[in-house]
């Protein structure tokens, strides 16, 4: 009798469960946004960094901290115009038992000449904006960093996949994965692969898993191999597709030829993004 009651509780469990899976609701994940929409972001890049020159072995660790404004300049029915400008920048890094910082909101940070120097690249793009135009399903159709200068920490933080989810032309459920090749910015030395997958649906809110590849990029008078994962999830808004909070751990392991000299490197890091609505 007690093997009966067992049998028949363990069918019913089994019976919800598959009446669960089947009435899962389907998302449609894409961008519905408007002309005038304003959102923050604040980027933040953890990095420990080691690389050899000269037959010496350095370590480098790096924190970098973006903070950026962006506004929905133009929608239509197939692309969005999407122009940020970069508020403030923070990096501290520490370097043979040094420790540097610079930050674009604190003056007295550049006192330290090493800082300064830091500003000289990083203090030029304050205030700059660049354009990025997607479609509907957040892939990049274009982009214009030519008021940053050539910062590779920016560019390679666009076409890394942290900022906007890239989504399949079709609805999903709870489990359902899909790739996609995001297009580099011509001055980022890396592009990525990522497999999304559909981990949760609460609410107003979708989480993604992330799981990439990132390889070199072939740029001109650099010779690179390069190699990585990235693995993490980001959560996005359901209704609008726009960035909520993204968490993704990046190993990549790479070595450099240029003039004659090899410089191979390993950067281990993660990369954490947030993102609000301002109006």
């Amino acid at each position: 009798m007690n093997n009966f009651k067992l049998i028949w509780t363990l069918g019913v469990v089994l019976l919800l469960s598959s009446f669960a899976v089947f009435s899962q609701k389907s998302v449609d994940l894409k961008y519905h946004v408007s002309q005038g929409d304003q959102y923050s972001y604040a980027i933040t890049m953890d990095q420990d960094i080691t690389f050899e020159t000269n037959g010496q072995t350095m370590a480098l660790n790096q924190n970098i901290i973006f903070e950026q404004q962006s506004v929905v300049m133009a929608v239509t029915s197939d692309s969005i115009d999407i122009q940020s400008t970069l508020k403030r920048v923070k990096m501290v890094q520490s370097i043979f038992g040094m420790q540097v910082t610079y930050d674009s909101d604190d003056s007295t940070t550049l006192q330290n000449p090493m800082a300064a120097k830091i500003a000289e690249t990083l203090g030029g793009i304050i205030g700059k904006s660049y354009t990025m135009i997607i479609d509907t399903r957040g892939n990049i159709l274009r982009t214009d960093l030519s008021n940053m200068v050539q910062n590779d920490d920016l560019s390679n933080n666009i076409s890394s996949g942290t900022q906007f989810g890239s989504y399949p032309d079709h609805k999903v459920r709870v489990g359902d994965s899909w790739e996609k090749e995001l297009s580099p910015v011509k001055t980022s030395d890396m592009k990525v692969k990522i497999k999304y997958t559909l981990l949760k649906v609460s609410g107003k809110q979708a989480t993604l898993g992330i799981d990439g590849t990132i390889t070199a990029n072939t740029l001109q008078d650099m010779d690179m191999k390069l190699n990585g994962t990235q693995k993490g999830e980001m959560i996005v808004d359901v209704k609008t597709g726009w960035l909520i909070e993204s968490k993704i751990d990046q190993e990549i392991k790479m070595n450099i030829e240029q003039n004659g000299m090899k410089i191979p490197a390993t950067i281990s890091g993660t990369i954490t993004a947030k993102s609000k609505k301002l109006n």
